[in-house]
Formats: structure tokens, C-alpha cells, sequence
């Protein structure tokens, strides 16, 4: 593949990762617009993330890659638009734990839905086999649940 900007080389994957993510971007932004006002992609993000009985603040923050400092930034609108509510954990005092609410789980579940049908054109547009190969190599590079990142190997 050759880009008139960049000659005979070929176009880098980020860029191509970016494009990709911006027509995401876009799609999720027209959802915004029409259901959910004022939420951004970091905002669906976190709503994704959570699983069905909550998390803690701590492991979100792991997991998200976020600082916590970041994180409570990103969860203020959510907890003030209805989506989310941060809780203390019933089974430490201490922990604060951040729970879906119903309108929560509507804006996960339209997400869900959304990206779902993002994947569903993609597979169709350069085939089943193809996208589930692409796909898989995406979740193989990708950082494990401790946020590590995949290892490099250099061969020389």
C-alpha cells in the first residue's frame, strides 16, 4: 500500500490504527449526541470495563492504566449524569467500589451494540477469516490484565 505523503513506504500501523479509531470516535460521538450528552470515548471506555457487580477504584485504575487521580476525573461525569455510582465496598470499609446503573448498563449495552456492529463490517468488508486472524493478533499485542505490556522480542 502506498500514500502520496509517504512515497513507496508503507503507511505506518498506527496511523492506520488512528483511522480506524477516529471512524470509531465518530460513531460513538453520534451515539452521544443522540442518547447519551457529553459522553466521550474515555467515558464508554470505562463503562465497558466494569463488570456486572462493580469494581473497585483500585483494580479500575489498574486496569484502565489511568492514575487515580485521572480516574476519579473520568468517573465525575459519569457519576454525576446517572451512569455510575461509587460505593463503599460492602466486603472492605475501606474500598470504594464503582457499580453500573440502569442507566449505566443502557449506555453499555448501546456501546456494546455499536461496536459490535463495527466489527460485524469490518469481518464482512475483508471476510470472516481475515478479520477473526486480524483480530486475534490485535488480542495477542495487547497489554495483559496487570496493564504489562506484550514482550518485545528483537532477533538479531
Amino acid at each position: 500500500m502506498s500514500d502520496p505523503v509517504n512515497g513507496d513506504r508503507p503507511v505506518p500501523v498506527t496511523a492506520l490504527l488512528e483511522q480506524a479509531m477516529t471512524w470509531i470516535r465518530d460513531d460513538l460521538y453520534a451515539l452521544s449526541d443522540a442518547r447519551f450528552p457529553g459522553l466521550r470515548m474515555r467515558h464508554y471506555r470505562l463503562l465497558v470495563m466494569l463488570p456486572p457487580d462493580g469494581e473497585r477504584l483500585s483494580r479500575l485504575a489498574a486496569h484502565s492504566g489511568l492514575t487515580k487521580q485521572a480516574l476519579a476525573q473520568a468517573l465525575a461525569p459519569l457519576e454525576d449524569g446517572g451512569y455510575v455510582e461509587v460505593l463503599p465496598d460492602a466486603s472492605d470499609g475501606r474500598a470504594r467500589l464503582v457499580r453500573l446503573t440502569d442507566r449505566g448498563r443502557e449506555a453499555d449495552e448501546a456501546v456494546r451494540g455499536r461496536l459490535d456492529a463495527v466489527e460485524r463490517d469490518w469481518a464482512r468488508r475483508v471476510g470472516e477469516e481475515r478479520y477473526a486472524v486480524a483480530r486475534g493478533v490485535l488480542a495477542d499485542l495487547a497489554p495483559g490484565p496487570a496493564g504489562s505490556p506484550a514482550a518485545v522480542t528483537v532477533e538479531e
